[in-house]
């Protein structure tokens, strides 16, 4: 197998139908229309409640207590409900 330039490809057409069944204008009307089952409100509005995500590590450029041992760390990762050093976080 050789090489090939990408010139090769450029007329997006290598070994293709010569008759495409999407055209630019059947493309252009998905793109711009609404999608009918989104999950984001129709508003624009993306910060909504994060139920079930949660912090797992915190980065404290100054240095932070870690919750067990008290040290400060600038990482620390969540252990339970407190934040605590590596070496007080149970791997």
């Amino acid at each position: 197998m050789h090489d090939r330039s990408l010139d090769e490809f450029a007329d997006g057409n290598a070994g293709g139908d010569d008759d495409p069944t999407d055209t630019s204008a059947e493309r252009a009307e998905r793109a711009t229309a609404p999608d009918v089952g989104a999950e984001w409100p129709a508003d624009g509005d993306e910060a909504g409640d994060a139920e079930g995500a949660a912090v797992t590590y915190e980065w404290t450029p100054g240095g932070a207590a870690c919750g067990v041992c008290g040290a400060s760390v600038e990482t620390r990762w969540r252990d339970g409900e407190a934040f605590v050093c590596a070496d007080c976080k149970e791997w």
